[in-house]
């Protein structure tokens, strides 16, 4: 990846950690930033797929009818595996051993947990739309927030665990 996007996003790391040593330990904070952005990511992905670009009636697949919100899902969630692994790698956790037999094993760990995060995402999601009627991008930013908690965790101790 580009050295001068890993400097600035290092460098903005820096210097905002300062507001939030007292509270946080650096990996927990940088694991929360890179994974807020990415997040974001997901989240304007997700909304763009859902609101504008994916039939609110779904997709018929057989005699089967995807909804319009599970594609977003999916849809949004591949898209950012990427990203979510080389933020993660690079900046939550850059002080854990590296090397290209490493890295495989985290990422194969890393998509472990991240799968494991998106059918917890699913099963919240679906549940607050079909049990409370909540909006669909409400509902996923509010399974958003638990799912991450618990992946923050795994990724912790077990994907790129010292």
């Amino acid at each position: 990846m580009n050295l001068s996007l890993s400097k600035g996003i290092e460098a903005f790391l820096q210097f905002f950690y300062p507001i939030f040593k007292k509270w946080l330990a650096y990996d927990v904070y940088a694991y929360l930033a890179v994974g807020a952005l990415n997040t974001a990511l997901n989240i304007f992905l997700f909304a763009v797929l859902y609101e504008f670009i994916l039939p609110k009636s779904g997709l018929d697949v057989g005699d089967y009818n995807v909804a319009s919100y599970t594609l977003a899902l999916i849809i949004s969630f591949f898209a950012t595996i990427p990203t979510g692994f080389w933020l993660s790698k690079n900046f939550a956790f850059k002080t854990v051993d590296t090397g290209r037999k490493k890295t495989g094993k985290q990422f194969f760990k890393y998509i472990l947990v991240v799968s494991q995060g998106l059918g917890s995402d699913y099963l919240i999601l679906k549940g607050l739309i079909v049990f409370f009627n909540a909006q669909p991008t409400v509902a996923k930013i509010a399974s958003t927030v638990i799912v991450l908690t618990v992946n923050f965790l795994l990724q912790k101790y077990f994907t790129f665990k010292k």
